[in-house]
């Protein structure tokens, strides 16, 4: 059954639209594909999605990640922080009680 979904990446909408055309998809059938090879990957075992979460966690460190596993997990760090806003701390929190140091921009130590 078919359902709508909310795409709240512009970038990722963006890039969707420029390479349907390029592989004669139509825009749903683009985002449909990239999400059934994300699925393929994360079932594969060529790539361990817990591995990386637990990396996320500070429960692993990164370097133990493969590659790949390295690059997702920068890709998913790197979208957790864009959505920060400075109203919610619990991410720095969690971080924090991880054992890291936590800086403001100025440099100084929280």
């Amino acid at each position: 059954m078919a359902q709508t979904i909310k795409l709240n990446d512009d970038e990722l909408l963006a890039a969707a639209k420029e390479s349907k055309d390029l592989f004669s998809r139509s825009l749903n059938g683009q985002i449909e594909y990239w999400a059934r090879l994300g699925r393929f990957v994360e079932e594969s075992g060529l790539f361990d999605l817990q591995r990386v979460n637990l990396a996320l966690q500070g429960r692993l460190a990164v370097d133990e990640l493969s590659l790949p596993e390295q690059h997702a997990h920068a890709q998913m760090l790197w979208q957790a922080l864009e959505t920060l806003d400075g109203t919610d701390d619990t991410l720095l929190k969690d971080i924090e009680g991880a054992g890291a140091d936590i800086h403001g921009l100025d440099g100084q130590q929280q």
